[in-house]
Formats: C-alpha cells, structure tokens, sequence
C-alpha cells in the first residue's frame, strides 16, 4: 500500500502516535440500503429508478442504480473478530440507530455489505417499509457503484415478533418527541434519545443477534414507557455528532509533488452543534487502486502523505473517533500525484555484435505519470561521452564503428516532465580478426606431482592449453579451456619433463598454437638410510660409525649424509658430507650416544634413519670449572659454589674436594661432600686466599679446577677494655683505655658515651676522637656515672667495651631556680625552689637585693626584705650554703616594690534633713580639688 501519513501542524499534537495505523481497508463488495434510506418514488419522480424493490429479497428494499448513491467508505475488516464495517457518508441528520455487527463463522462468512440500522417490519410485508425521518427532514441518497450491485447476494431476512414490534413502536415515538423538542430550542430531560442515522459503530463482537442478523435496538426493559436510558442516549447523541463531523471535514489536499501530498481538514462546526465531552481522534483514509488503509489517527488538522507514486489517483476521506465511538467516513477527495521523469533504466544489453556494428537494447520502465517521448543514448570511444541517437524504440543499431575496439553506452529515458537518471554503463568489444598466436606459458610453481603454468590476457578471449607427455606416447591433449590465465596441472610424476602449447580464442576465431616449451616436475624427497652401525673399536673419547645410502632417492642423486648424536641433552651435528662413514671424536668418556642419520637431495631432506645406542668406555672425571663467590666475602667466612665437571668420566661424581691456601701458603683441605657448594669458614679477615676444587668419581680423582683468588673483607674493631677514670674535680672526670685489635682495617676514631641509670637506651655521646683518653665536664656532683668506649674502622663500629661506673664527689649546691616575688610599697617577699644540695643537705640561703644580702634564717626557700623604697626596681639574687660552702649564685631576677597609696579625702556634710545625708568629699590634686565627687541619698 503506497502512502504514509505523517501529522502537518493543525490544531493537535502533529504526528501519528504509536498504534495509529489500525486496519486496512478493501474496496466495498456488495451494499444494499435499507427503505429509511430509499427516497421516496412520489417525491422525486425525476429519480423514480433510484429504489427499485426485488421481489428475491423479500420485500427488501435495494438500490440498483448508482446515479444518486454517494460514495461510501471502504469496509474495514477486523481479521481477529470477523466483521466489517461501513461508513455512512452522509451524516447531516443524526437519527440513525445503533446497530450491532453480524457474526458468522469463517467457513460460511457472507461478503461484507451494509447491515440494516434499523428493525423492520413482519417478513410476510405487512408491516411495509417504515421510516423515520421526522417533519421537515429530506430522503437521503446513496450511490452505489454499479459494479457493486452486480454479484451482490439477497440481503437477509429479519422476522419480528411481538416484542420487537412494541420497542419499535415506542421508539418511533420517541424519534418524535426529542425531534419537536429541538426544533423549539428545547432539550428534553426524560433520559430519551433519537438514535442516530449514522452507519453503526464497530463494538468488536459485543451484542449481536442469532440467525445471523443483527438487532440494532437499544437496551429497554419489558413494558417500559420511558424507551432508552440516560447514557444510551448520549452514546447515540455522540454518535449522530460523529457522523456530522465526518460529513463536513472533507479533506482538502494541497502542496503536491510527485511523491507526497498535504491533506488538511478545518471544516467549522455547524451551528447549533455542542461537541461532546471527549476527544476527538482523526483517522485518515488512503484508497489506491480500490483498496484503503488508515494511514494517519491522532488530533492533527493536517497530515503529510508521503511515498506516492507519480502520476497515480488517489483518493481520502475523513473519519472521526471518540473514544469508542466511530463516526461515519467523509465524502471522498480524489487527487492525482504529478508525474515525474522516468525512472533509470537497466543498463543496455548487446544482442548483436559485428566488427563495425553493434545492436543494443533495454527494457521498459516505469514512466512516473508521464508517456516517455524517446531515450536519450551516449556511447564513449575513450574520449568522453557524446550523444548518439534519440531512438522511440527500445532498441538501436550503432553503425560506423572501428573493429575490435572498445565502446562503453548508457542510456536515460525522457517523458515531458524531463530526461531520467543515466543508466550503469554498457561495456563491450566490436568483433575483430582471429588473435594471433599468444606468448607460451610461463611456469609459476612447480611440485613433484603438479606444475602451474600462467600467461598474459590482451583482450576479452578464451585459452586451449595443451600437455604432451611423452612417456604416454599420446601426443598433445586439452588440458584447460576457459578465460582464466592460470592453471595447475596435477596428477604428474616426479622429476618428468612435459611439453605445453597454448592457443587464444575469441568471438573472431581460433588463433595459431604459441611456441612448445617443456617443464618438468620436481623431484622428491629421497628415503632414510639404514641405520649407523659401529665400525671398529668403541674408545672412551671416539667411535667410528657406518650406513647404508637409502632404498630410493627420490628421483635425484644424494647430495651428502647427515650424522647426529645425542648424550641426553639433545641431538647435536656429529658429521655432515657425502660418505657414508664418519669417525665421532671428542665425546664424553662413560657416555651413552644416541646416533641417527638422514641424507639430502635437491628435493629436501629425507626422515631420519633408525637410531643406534652406542656407549663409550668410563674414566676419572674431567676438571671441575672454577669455583665461584655466591656472595661477597665477609671477614671470617666466604660462600662459593661451582659448576660440575663437563666430562663426568662416565661414572657418577662421588665427591668435591675444596683446598684452601692463606698467605702463609698452608694448604688446608675446607670442605668435602657431593654438594656444588660450600661455606669456608675461620678465615682471618682482610687476608688473601687461594681456593680450587677436585672431582672424584669411582674410577679416581680428576685435575684440580682453576683456584679463585678472593681477599676476606674488614671486620670492625675488637672491643677495647675498659677506661680507667680519673676524678679531676667535682664537675669532671678524665677517661683514658687501650686501642683494641683493628681486624684488618686501622682504627678510623673512638667513641665515648656516658649514662646515669646503665640503661642501653639513656647513653648519651660525649666525645668523638681519635685519642685514646677525654675529659668529661659539666658533670653533678655526687652523682653515679656510667662510661662505655668502642673503635671504629672502615668495616665498621666495633663492640662496646665493658662499663666503668664512676661516683662524683661532693660539692656545694646548685644554685635556686624559679626565683618569684611578691611586692608592697616598702618590701619584698621572695620565693625559689630547692636547689640540689650535692652530698650536703642546705643550711640556709643567702638573698642578695641591690647591693644588701640577707641570710634566712634555715633551710626555707623565701625571704621577706623590708624597709626598701617605693615605686623602685630591685636586682634579685639567691644561693644557697651547705658545709662545703656556698654554693653559686642564682640568676639575676628584676622585683618592683609598689608605689605608696594616695592621701584620704576630705569629707563633709553638704545637706543634713530628717530622712537624708548628702555627703561631698574631694581628692587632692590638681583636676580633682574641692569637686563634688559623690552624693549619697
């Protein structure tokens, strides 16, 4: 189906939404309108044809013409549920009923035509045909195509009884009433509703009747005056709105191009029409070729129709939907795409080629709505296209053309809307003189049983190519034919030489065979060789060893032997030349040999023979390499390791023995084991040494290995012993010792620390030197002292000696610290800590002010000095005594005495009464004489 819809602006949203597209629609089969919808003969005369009653119908009335039958809207087939539905196109009078639509089973399915609206009369015609258009209300026409009516079948028979006559009765009345009542202007509010005149709405299956007919009546209980409820009558007033809307939004389309169309509906609302309380969907109709499809559904005023074919009509119509309620399909708007220049054309086809002619011809096309006037041929020479012709035909004849030349020709049709896209280009040779006779094949590659041969192509052509085998005695034979220039000949034999010819052929003929050239196969690789076998005597160093060439050689002579042996560690190339003998030296005594052979041609190399085992005779073990430092030597020890001997001897090495040499040239043995490494240990450090080892196997002892050469590193410094102290005073002590061994490096310094408590962690460093005696100042007196002394060399810091404790002497005390005071006009009072009394408890403390000194008056740290000046600063100084003296003076502190307090104002009596005093006082001074200062109330 051609055509999309796509939303143009308008008054919606724009754009089909998803699920939009919602059926297909077919051109209608069958109609046949019911007697409501039939004018009557009497009123129109002019159309007296128009209702024509068939007696095989049973009273029904159809219309059998099309002259006053409008256009009606495609049925829509629903393939789940099985049922149609037709559109009324005309829905200017909102009285039709409601309707439900028919089922039937998919095997006896009638073809789809318009169900009757409404219930008719008895089916034995006495009821006659009703109507119910009510006072001043016109017939309604419908047309038909007369082709519809052709093959359409009786329409069914719908029987009413009893019941169904007292509903119709009562609706007819009601028709009535609500018809009166908007004529005046008035709604009636009793629930009642005329149903609508519209085609029925599609209820996906529910309702329906039996017997194949549909009862269309609305749900009203048995013997009820008041006919349809509330809500069916605003279905059926939405309904017959639908059906208005339908019928007066009649697309209008515009802005045409060959491939797409704008439609646009924006119809205005009749007056005195109220749209429903719902929203209105738009769903557009395409109908191409008599076949329909809802192309675009949402609120949108204007849809873009998209992929038309040029130059084909097409027709749309309208339909609106409110929520489940469809209304009737709008009269149809007929447009006709523009057309377009033709589409391209294939490319042209030769049907016919000489050596200055050739014929070409090329198929329809599609003329996109416009009749193609002629096509348009070029042809190119090798210089450009150029018009050729503009034939009528789809065929023509090129003349006046060079023989054996190559021509490319395209071709465009041309119709009134203008030329069409070229077509691919059409390549071919005219014919020429039979080829000459081609290059002789070339050898590509070449195998033992295949040969691939090639040659050049000059133009469109065929090769022959040919082989002679002159073993077979059967002279040139085919072996190819076709356009390919290469080609493998296989199934050959090896090392044989074949002849080949090659011919061309073209459409002008065979041309002559080329030159004879022979090639032949390669041959192929020889077979092994018997197996090497011992010649001779098997020493513990050599053996000599023999074989046989191989059965078959391949189709070339040997080139030379191959011999291999392999002791374990893989094969390795003992000999290589064209005897078929070879003497194996330099092998390793003990030894088993794995010996192989294999010889060559100009094919390859052929397998290797079968292996041979021969083993040479034990003896002592090789010499060891020499021995090596695993890490650098240190001062008493030094690890090394070596590689066992190349040459085992042919019997496994029982030991390694490691001799050692100082430089004293004592021999010593260091070590023996099975091990390749050792530990020497008790050397001395910062000497030189010689080291070498010796394999020993069952058989005796090898040669001794290269010696290693190795100097053991510096050790640190012994520890010294113990310092001697000396007590120079009761503040220092002097330190002296003895250098200790230095290990092999001279001693670099000395160092001193000293402790109070002989804890590892409370050392502290108090001399760094060279000499071997300090003196240790700043010391407390009467106080334990621990001293502890070590060398340092290049190696690094020796241990420390032994600890020397020493006890200070006594002496007079420390001096006071934290001196603090506190201060008055005219005195001091001083405070300080304790000092350390140094082996002496403190008798008393001298306290110097200014240039006075004062004794306190027992060991307690204060003193109050009195008699001293106001407002003036005093240099401060404590020390205390003890039996051994005075000990030294604090340090200097800075004290202020306060200045005096000002003089007492004079008070008097201003103002005396019965329940108050008011008292002035005033300060001496210069700002502040005879002032009022205070007031007491």
């Amino acid at each position: 189906m051609v055509g999309v819809g796509v939303a143009e602006g308008g008054g919606g949203a724009g754009g089909a939404p998803d699920g939009g597209y919602y059926g297909e629609y077919y051109p209608p089969e069958p109609y046949y309108v019911p007697p409501e919808m039939c004018p009557h003969p009497q009123q129109h005369p002019q159309h007296t044809h128009m209702c024509t009653m068939h007696a095989d119908y049973s009273g029904m009335p159809v219309v059998t013409s099309a002259a006053m039958m409008p256009q009606l809207m495609p049925p829509v087939l629903d393939e789940g549920m099985r049922h149609y539905l037709v559109a009324h196109p005309h829905a200017q009078h909102p009285h039709h009923g409601h309707h439900q639509p028919h089922h039937q089973p998919a095997h006896h399915q009638p073809p789809p035509h318009h169900q009757p609206p409404h219930p008719y009369g008895p089916a034995n015609g006495a009821g006659g045909p009703q109507h119910f258009y009510g006072p001043g209300y016109t017939a309604h026409f419908h047309h038909v195509p007369p082709h519809h009516m052709q093959h359409s079948p009786p329409p069914p028979i719908y029987p009413k009884d009893e019941r169904t006559q007292r509903q119709y009765t009562k609706l007819k009345q009601k028709l009535e009433r609500k018809q009166n009542s908007r004529n005046n202007g008035t709604e009636i509010s009793s629930g009642a509703s005329t149903p609508s005149l519209s085609p029925r709405k599609e209820l996906n299956g529910r309702g329906g009747g039996s017997g194949g007919a549909s009862s269309g009546t609305w749900s009203e209980g048995e013997g009820s005056s008041a006919g349809a409820s509330v809500q069916g009558d605003d279905e059926n007033d939405t309904q017959a709105l639908l059906d208005l809307l339908s019928a007066t939004r009649t697309p209008q389309v515009s802005d045409m191009t060959p491939t797409s169309a704008l439609v646009q509906w924006n119809s205005p609302i009749p007056e005195g029409v109220t749209l429903p309380n719902v929203e209105l969907t738009y769903d557009l109709l395409l109908g191409d070729r008599g076949r329909y499809k809802a192309i675009y559904s949402g609120p949108s005023l204007s849809c873009r129709v998209r992929d038309l074919r040029p130059g084909c009509e097409y027709s749309v119509c309208l339909q609106i939907r409110a929520g489940e309620l469809i209304g009737a399909a709008s009269e149809a708007a007929t447009f006709r795409a523009p057309p377009a220049p033709p589409d391209r054309l294939p490319p042209a086809r030769v049907t016919q080629r000489q050596r200055t002619s050739l014929l070409l011809r090329w198929p329809s096309i599609a003329d996109n709505g416009a009749r193609i006037t002629h096509y348009i041929l070029e042809m190119d020479s090798g210089e450009g296209f150029v018009e050729l012709t503009r034939p009528r035909t789809r065929q023509h004849t090129v003349n006046n053309l060079r023989p054996q030349t190559r021509y490319r020709f395209r071709i465009a049709a041309v119709n009134e809307c203008g030329r069409g896209e070229w077509s691919e280009d059409t390549v071919v040779w005219t014919a020429g003189s039979p080829p000459p006779a081609p290059a002789p094949p070339t050898l590509a590659d070449s195998t033992s049983t295949s040969l691939k041969l090639s040659w050049d192509r000059r133009s469109d052509e065929e090769f022959t190519l040919q082989m002679d085998d002159a073993a077979r005695g059967h002279g040139f034979l085919p072996v190819y034919s076709g356009p390919d220039c290469t080609y493998l000949c296989e199934g050959l034999r090896k090392a044989t030489d074949y002849r080949f010819r090659l011919r061309c052929e073209t459409t002008d003929g065979q041309g002559p065979w080329s030159i004879e050239v022979t090639y032949r196969t390669l041959p192929e690789k020889p077979g092994p060789p018997g197996r090497p076998t011992v010649r001779g005597k098997v020493h513990s160093r050599a053996i000599r060893l023999k074989w046989e060439p191989p059965s078959d050689d391949g189709g070339s002579s040997i080139e030379s032997y191959t011999l291999e042996l392999d002791s374990g560690e893989g094969y390795r190339c003992a000999y290589q030349g064209p005897e078929r003998e070879a003497h194996c030296d330099r092998l390793l005594p003990g030894t088993s040999y794995r010996a192989r052979v294999r010889c060559v041609n100009v094919a390859g190399e052929s397998d290797w023979s079968v292996t041979e085992t021969v083993s040479t005779e034990a003896t002592t073990p090789g010499a060891s390499n020499a021995p090596e430092l695993v890490a650098e030597p240190r001062a008493t020890l030094a690890s090394i390791s070596w590689r066992p001997p190349e040459c085992t001897g042919g019997a496994p090495i029982i030991e390694y023995r490691v001799e050692l040499a100082g430089d004293d040239g004592v021999v010593r043995l260091a070590h023996t084991g099975p091990q390749c490494d050792c530990t020497v240990r008790e050397l001395i450090p910062g000497c030189q040494y010689r080291l070498w080892v010796t394999a020993c196997n069952m058989v005796g002892a090898g040669p001794p290995s290269a010696a290693l050469r190795f100097a053991t590193r510096a050790a640190p410094p012994d520890a010294p012993e113990p310092p001697s102290a000396t007590i120079e005073s009761a503040r220092s002590v002097r330190l002296e010792w003895n250098s200790p061994a230095s290990n092999g490096a001279p001693i670099i310094d000395y160092h001193v620390e000293i402790s109070g408590i002989n804890v590892d962690d409370s050392y502290a460093h108090v001399y760094h030197g060279t000499e071997t005696t300090c003196i240790v100042e700043k010391l407390t007196p009467f106080t334990p002292y621990f001293f502890r002394v070590c060398a340092t060399n290049s190696a690094g810091r020796g241990p420390w000696s032994t600890i020397r404790d020493v006890l200070m002497p006594r002496a007079p005390p420390a001096p006071p610290t934290g001196l603090r005071h506190e201060s008055t006009a005219d005195s001091l009072h001083l405070f300080w800590r304790i000092p350390a009394s140094h082996g002496a408890e403190v008798l008393s403390y001298r306290v110097k002010v200014g240039e006075e000194a004062f004794d306190t008056e027992g060991p307690t740290p204060e003193q109050l000095v009195e008699g001293l000046e106001p407002d003036t600063v005093y240099g401060v100084r404590v020390a205390a005594l003890n039996e051994l003296g005075l000990g030294e003076w604090s340090e200097e502190a800075r004290a202020a005495t306060r200045p005096r307090p000002p003089a007492p104002p004079r008070l008097r009596c201003a103002q005396a009464a019965h329940n108050y005093l008011r008292l002035e006082w005033t300060v001496s001074g210069s700002m502040c004489d005879d002032r009022e200062l205070g007031r007491l109330a």
